[in-house]
């Protein structure tokens, strides 16, 4: 039984020789434990029934995708190898996640994202903000690291991957750690 494609934790399957009981093309779907049959050519729910929600997501993606199940579908019947097929993509692709952050002695750090962009991100705007006072201490905002794909220093103190994407300014590459001006036993610490 040939998965096609896992997306949104519903599983797609294509059984091999399965042309008996539903007599037109369909594909079987298993989400949480609940099963369903739908068929490819208008997306009807031909047996059993998945949770609230899914059945939509399974029906978008058969109509994205018939012009392949069709032809996956004839395959399967006859025994032959079919071909995987693209999930569905719902939404807006996110922004990169931080790679590595090196804090600079003015106050802004240089942010390397995992698509290999850099960005110059200004924190002196946030400096007078309620618990970002704290990084008014130079030796605090020195320890900038890398958590959980953002940036985070001392007692939690926090900024998402998005806001220093957006609101970063791209850089042709990072400045060396000469240039940063960051003292060698912070260079660890701060651009690790």
């Amino acid at each position: 039984m040939p998965i096609l494609p896992m997306f949104y934790g519903i599983v797609v399957r294509m059984y091999y020789f399965d042309n008996k009981q539903h007599h037109v093309p369909h594909v079987h779907t298993e989400c949480s434990g609940d099963q369903a049959v739908f068929a490819i050519t208008d997306g009807a729910v031909l047996a059993g029934e998945l949770p609230s929600g899914k059945t939509r997501i399974v029906q978008a993606w058969i109509e994205i995708h018939r012009d392949e199940l069709l032809p996956d579908r004839q395959l399967a019947v006859n025994g032959e190898e079919v071909f995987k097929i693209e999930p569905l993509k719902i939404g807006r692709p996110m922004n990169p996640r931080v790679k590595s952050v090196c804090a600079l002695d003015d106050y802004k750090l240089v942010v390397l994202f995992e698509n290999g962009e850099s960005r110059r991100f200004d924190v002196k705007p946030y400096l007078e903000r309620g618990i970002f006072a704290r990084l008014c201490d130079h030796a605090v905002f020195q320890m900038a690291r890398v958590v959980a794909c953002s940036v985070e220093w001392p007692a939690g103190l926090d900024l998402s991957y998005d806001t220093l994407y957006l609101e970063g300014h791209p850089i042709a590459a990072p400045p060396s750690v000469a240039e940063q001006g960051v003292p060698p036993d912070a260079q660890k610490n701060a651009c690790g």
